[in-house]
């Protein structure tokens, strides 16, 4: 549920702190006072698009805050996925939008994109609006409808057809692809032949490419290396006056007084030590002098090598080992082409075996589906003679479909009829607005106790109804709050008198500008809100009376469910 709500900077909110209660709220106020806009900022704060028109002219940042309590732990593990904790199983959701076209989400302190904030708050809140009537018009959505009524029983087998009918989809692409593959195919043929045989004929093995390059970067220095070599030679030992020959000069000078102090004796075996150095040195000078040789032919055998691992790399790969992955990768292609009617004939009974699979998995679907049918059908046409259509004849429709679909066999689509002796029509093509209205509600109703939200939030779905309909549409939102937070916005005086809580949203303007103000409204103040949307700026004490009368109305109704629910029986 929605505890409390911050909203700074944001359209013509200049600043906004309310807080929410379990049952039902509603928010009211005149047409443009920004009952709508604060039902936007709620919306950011469950994932929706933001904009920098959303901003507060004249201001740099918006700011929304919303601090959800969930009461459904089977969900923390569900936000442990995305790395949200939530100790005390509160959420503080922050949405902040800059000018620069910039924002920020975060989720208990934590950054995160507004896709996982979606993910995460879907579960929590739900919004009916005007939007959900655009949905209900939707027969692609109705099969969900359907699957969510029933979604104990048919949620593992949903999962399994899903899974079998991809796997189907997949298979049948490969069979499409073999079987219009033809003349491509045999061009793809030569080419593949040619490969093979490129790469086999260079009879590549790992690491040769890298003692090839070691033995031309000899062959290509030998010059230098032998210059160097004989140089070092020179001056080591010289005839006149060679290194070594001056270090056992030296040597000898300091072994002659060694017995005088210990430190003459230490340099004198330092001197002795670096001599034995260079004696070893000059081995290995002279050694490397001694094997040294260019072969020319082996330096262009060994360029001729290398020229073949540059040309295999520009084509098939970075390395030897990436063009014998490639090589293996083009082998068994080759292998499919060359066996493509064996391969077809695999793939055109693996396609069958698949299909007859996902057949039988969509006909079970159907089964639970149509039982749910029937039992939803019964209780939407029961919930529309409370909202007064009498005469309702609610129906899920299941049309056959000539081949497999995403959701199994059969098209289902919600049909109606409103008056009796009237056949029954697609929803879409014969409800009006107050009808949807209702019908939304009677769904909303016969859902609330499945699912998992904790807040339903009705923005104006009671437009186009009014009198004994508008009564019974409150009562039925009542009946929801019951089971979760209910916020509301509404027009009717009937929906306002049901809520245990009202907030009037009005504007003031101050220094030449807008401001949207909310305020709690005391019992007293209840009554003067009603009767003010009951007959207009004119309030008289008629109207005032007539507001009273709705608030014990409502009163009267909140109490006999409490009865009805103490003594066991259904709402």
């Amino acid at each position: 549920m929605i505890q409390e709500l911050y909203i700074k900077n944001f359209a013509i909110i200049e600043e906004i702190h309310c807080q929410f209660d379990d049952g039902m709220t509603v928010l009211t106020g005149e047409t443009g006072a920004g009952k709508s806009i604060i039902i936007d900022a709620v919306g950011l704060l469950l994932g929706e698009r933001a904009s920098i028109d959303m901003i507060r002219f004249g201001e740099d940042k918006a700011v929304i805050q919303g601090l959800f309590l969930f009461k459904d732990e089977s969900l923390k593990p569900n936000l442990a996925s995305f790395g949200i904790d939530v100790p005390d199983r509160q959420l503080l959701v922050q949405r902040e939008l800059y000018r620069n076209g910039k924002s920020s989400c975060r989720v208990n302190g934590q950054l995160c994109t507004v896709s996982i904030l979606k993910q995460v708050m879907n579960q929590m809140v739900d919004i009916h609006g005007q939007n959900e009537h655009f949905l209900l018009l939707n027969p692609q959505k109705h099969v969900d409808l359907i699957d969510l009524f029933a979604f104990k029983e048919i949620n593992p087998l949903k999962e399994q057809y899903e899974e079998v009918y991809q796997s189907y989809r997949s298979l049948q692409r490969e069979l499409q692809h073999q079987l219009s593959a033809g003349q491509q195919e045999m061009q793809r043929l030569d080419l593949l032949k040619f490969q093979i045989d490129e790469i086999q004929q260079a009879n590549l093995e790992l690491g040769e490419e890298e003692k090839l390059s070691e033995e031309k970067n000899y062959f290509t220095h030998y010059q230098k290396i032998q210059q160097a070599l004989q140089l070092t030679s020179a001056i080591l030992e010289g005839e006149e006056a060679g290194v070594l020959d001056q270090v056992a000069q030296a040597m000898n000078a300091m072994q002659s007084i060694e017995s005088i102090d210990e430190e003459y004796q230490a340099i004198s075996q330092q001197l002795q030590d670096a001599y034995y150095q260079l004696q070893d040195v000059i081995s290995s000078v002279h050694a490397d002098m001694d094997n040294a040789s260019f072969d020319e032919e082996r330096f262009k055998e060994i360029e001729e090598r290398l020229d073949i691992y540059y040309h295999l790399k520009r084509k098939y790969g970075v390395d030897a080992e990436a063009i014998l992955a490639y090589l293996e990768e083009i082998q068994l292609e080759l292998d499919q082409v060359e066996h493509r009617d064996d391969y077809i004939a695999q793939l055109t009974n693996d396609v069958a075996k698949k299909h007859d699979e996902a057949v039988s998995l969509a006909e079970e679907l159907a089964v639970i589906r149509k039982k749910y049918a029937g039992i939803l059908a019964q209780m939407v046409e029961h919930q529309l003679k409370d909202l007064y259509m009498p005469h309702a004849k609610f129906e899920v429709n299941f049309e056959a479909l000539k081949e497999l679909g995403e959701h199994g066999l059969n098209q289902i689509e919600f049909y109606l009829s409103t008056n009796t002796g009237e056949p029954l029509k697609p929803l879409a093509k014969i409800a009006s607005g107050g009808e949807l209205s209702r019908i939304t509600l009677a769904l909303k109703t016969i859902f609330v106790k499945e699912q998992v939200v904790s807040t339903v939030i009705f923005d104006e779905i009671d437009t186009g109804v009014s009198g004994r309909v508008a009564q019974a549409i409150a009562e039925k939102m009542q009946y929801v709050s019951e089971f979760a937070q209910v916020l509301c916005i509404t027009h009717l005086p009937q929906v306002s008198s049901m809520a245990n809580h009202q907030y009037r949203i009005q504007k003031e303007e101050q220094d030449g500008r807008t401001r949207t103000k909310l305020v709690l409204l005391s019992p007293e103040e209840r009554v003067a809100e009603l009767a003010r949307m009951s007959s207009g700026e004119v309030i008289t004490e008629l109207s005032m009376e007539h507001a009273r009368e709705l608030l014990t109305i409502a009163e009267n109704s909140r109490q006999k469910n409490n009865q009805l629910k103490l003594r066991g029986f259904k709402l």
